[in-house]
């Protein structure tokens, strides 16, 4: 399935991505209400990284990733030039459909716009469907990396080697 990636283009957008996030995290037990409500603010992720929002049919926002900013405010465990991004969620009625593989791709392709030599990320524990999500996608646990979090769990590191894209090698060379 061909999924379309764009940014928000209005303050609509913004608030349903927000949302879906919020609904996700929350929801699924990932944050608490409290928590959410402090860190899922539009300013500090416009200030972190890029928004990168898939929508259904009917343009309404279904899924939701946030590629960083290196060396940006929400940076936590990329390294040397690597990518990073933060807060993957697809609504629950949309799950199944590719639209977090499409999500990742699209940070990952970014990344190597960039030039970046890598994508790194950290997951909770608790989520296994994303780590299957990661793991297919080519990205490597990266456990001598894995940070204590504050809240009592295991941030769970995983990197993906990006390759030059042949296309710019080529328009380069």
């Amino acid at each position: 399935m061909d999924v379309p990636i764009s940014s928000p283009g209005n303050d609509n957008e913004w608030e349903q991505a927000i949302g879906l996030l919020k609904r996700v995290y929350v929801g699924d037990g990932y944050s608490t209400a409290d928590r959410a409500e402090i860190f899922m603010q539009r300013a500090s992720f416009e200030a972190g990284g890029e928004m990168l929002l898939a929508r259904d049919t009917s343009g309404n926002v279904v899924g939701a990733v946030l590629q960083l900013h290196a060396n940006g405010p929400l940076a936590q465990v990329a390294r040397d030039g690597e990518a990073e991004f933060r807060v993957l969620a697809v609504a629950p009625e949309a799950r199944g459909q590719g639209i977090g593989e499409a999500l990742v791709n699209a940070c990952v392709q970014r990344a190597r716009a960039a030039g970046a030599p890598a994508v790194a990320l950290w997951s909770q524990p608790t989520m296994p469907a994303a780590h299957r999500l990661y793991e297919r996608m080519g990205f490597v646990r990266t456990p001598e990396r894995d940070q204590e979090d504050a809240r009592g769990f295991m941030r769970l590191v995983f990197r993906k080697r990006l390759e030059p894209d042949p296309g710019q090698a080529m328009a380069g060379g």
